[in-house]
């Protein structure tokens, strides 16, 4: 008889915000949650690991302190994402992999799993990471960034009278307060910063133009403003975490 497929919980664990997800072999994948990374402590990883008992785990993670409360907790049932994972499938032109984000590489995975490159993968969160592969599919190198709100943090942390301000899409690059000029500033500023480093990337690959992918909490600051063809896949770690879960677990899924 058949073994039924896996299901996965797929976790990925950034500087600033924990995410966990779950899903089959195929069909959707499901967020169930998110957290603020300083809260994960090792208590609470045991509980999650209690409440899913028999998921498979794959793990993506930038905190290293955080690894391996995750690996005591979840046993041998839990495979962790680094550069040198024999599953992920993607070769490298790259001198260090190891050094290479356990989230970056997992959207790299996805990224080349459309079966065509060259490639730009900007991931928007604490930073802005863009990761490229070649037109062979290899990971060939990137660039990083301050993320959005990284830059708000470091302009009112640096300044002494500009006020508190949260984030929203400006309604006019000609702001009337304050308020409005560091929201248009910072957010024209990451646009513009995001657009000039693909076209560099661009620049420095061989051959046709790379397809642009967006992902990460960020990424809508951009979609539709870059005047550049790019998709929009906010799930694509968890995609490349699928990839990696099917790999290690189920082999020989059609």
């Amino acid at each position: 008889m058949r073994k039924p497929a896996p299901e996965f919980l797929f976790i990925d664990i950034g500087n600033t915000r924990l995410k966990w997800a779950v899903a089959r072999a195929r069909g959707p994948i499901r967020v169930k949650g998110d957290k603020a990374t300083k809260n994960a402590t090792s208590k609470w990883i045991s509980a999650l690991a209690r409440k899913v008992p028999r998921q498979q785990v794959v793990l993506a993670s930038v905190v290293p302190k955080l690894v391996s409360p995750f690996r005591r907790a979840f046993a041998k049932r839990i495979e962790i994402v680094t550069g040198d994972s024999r599953k992920l499938g993607i070769a490298f032109d790259y001198p260090k992999p190891a050094e290479i984000g356990a989230d970056r590489l997992a959207a790299a995975v996805a990224a080349q799993a459309d079966g065509h490159g060259p490639v730009i993968v900007v991931s928007c969160g604490t930073a802005t990471a863009f990761t490229v592969l070649d037109a062979k599919g290899r990971l060939c190198g990137g660039a990083i960034a301050p993320g959005l709100q990284t830059q708000l943090a470091a302009l009112l942390g640096a300044t002494a009278q500009l006020p508190e301000t949260t984030l929203r899409r400006p309604q006019s690059a000609l702001a009337k307060s304050t308020q409005e000029a560091i929201r248009t500033g910072v957010i024209l500023n990451f646009q513009g910063g995001v657009k000039e480093i693909i076209r560099q990337l661009s620049a420095a690959l061989p051959g046709k133009r790379p397809r642009i992918v967006l992902t990460g909490g960020n990424a809508d600051y951009l979609a539709g403003l870059l005047d550049l063809p790019h998709t929009l896949r906010p799930l694509l770690v968890f995609e490349g975490l699928r990839i990696i879960g099917n790999r290690v677990w189920t082999p020989n899924l059609d």
